[in-house]
C-alpha cells in the first residue's frame, strides 16, 4: 500500500526561471511617489432660520434707518434751508448796517471835529472883532477930545463897555489883572470926559497903551 502510495505522488515541478531581462528592467524603472491625497472639506451647512431671521431683521432695519434719515433730510431742507437763508439774509444786511454806521459814526465824529475847528476859529475872530472894535472906539475918542468935542467923544464910547465884556474872558486868560482893572479904568474916563476933558484924552492914551499889549496875545491870525 504504501509503495502504491510513493507512486502516486506526483513529481515535484521545476520553478520557472527568472529572466535576467525582467529584472533589468525592474532595476531600470524608478519607483513611484505616492499620489498626494486632497483634501476633503467637509460641505458647508445651510444657515439656520435664527440666522436667516436676523439677516433679514438686519436688512430690514437698514431700509428703516435709510429712509427715516432721507426723510429727516427732506424735512431739514424743507423746513430749515429756507430760514437759514434768511438769516444768511438778515446777517448780511445787518452786516452792512454796521458798516454803514462805522462809515455815519466816522462821518459824524470828522463833521463834530470839523465843526469844533470851525466853533474855535469864530470864537477867536468874535475875540479879534471886539479887540479892534474896543480900540477902534478909544481911538476915536482920543481924536474927539483932541478936537474938544467932548459930546462925539461920549458918543463913540457908547458901546465901549459892551464890547469890553465881551472881551473880558479872552483878557482873563492872558492877563487877569487887565481884566479887572480895565473895565473900571474905562467907566471912570467916561464919566469924567465932561469934567476933566485933559486928564480923560491922558488915561485913554494909557488905556490904548495896555490894549496893544494885549494884541499879540489875544489875536489870531
Amino acid at each position: 500500500m504504501d509503495e502504491k502510495n510513493e507512486t502516486i505522488q506526483p513529481e515535484s515541478q521545476p520553478e520557472p526561471e527568472i529572466s535576467e531581462s525582467v529584472e533589468v528592467e525592474q532595476q531600470d524603472q524608478e519607483p513611484l511617489e505616492p499620489e498626494p491625497t486632497k483634501d476633503i472639506s467637509p460641505e458647508k451647512k445651510p444657515p439656520s432660520k435664527f440666522v436667516r431671521f436676523l439677516r433679514k431683521g438686519l436688512i430690514g432695519l437698514a431700509i428703516v434707518a435709510a429712509v427715516f434719515f432721507a426723510g429727516f433730510l427732506t424735512d431739514h431742507f424743507v423746513r430749515y434751508a429756507p430760514a437759514a437763508k434768511e438769516l444768511e439774509q438778515a446777517n448780511q444786511e445787518l452786516s452792512d448796517l454796521e458798516e454803514e454806521n462805522d462809515c455815519l459814526t466816522s462821518a459824524n465824529q470828522a463833521a463834530n471835529e470839523e465843526i469844533a475847528t470851525l466853533e474855535a476859529e469864530l470864537t477867536a475872530a468874535t475875540a479879534n472883532m471886539k479887540f479892534y472894535q474896543v480900540l477902534v472906539d478909544v481911538n476915536t475918542a482920543r481924536i474927539e477930545l483932541f478936537m474938544e468935542d467932548i459930546e462925539s467923544a461920549q458918543a463913540a464910547l457908547t458901546d465901549t463897555q459892551d464890547n469890553l465884556e465881551d472881551l473880558l474872558p479872552f483878557i482873563e486868560e492872558v492877563d487877569a489883572e487887565l481884566a479887572l482893572s480895565l473895565p473900571r479904568r474905562l467907566e471912570l474916563i467916561i464919566a469924567g470926559l465932561e469934567r476933566d476933558p485933559e486928564t480923560g484924552l491922558i488915561d485913554l492914551e494909557l488905556f490904548v497903551k495896555d490894549l496893544l499889549e494885549l494884541e499879540p496875545l489875544l489875536v489870531v491870525d
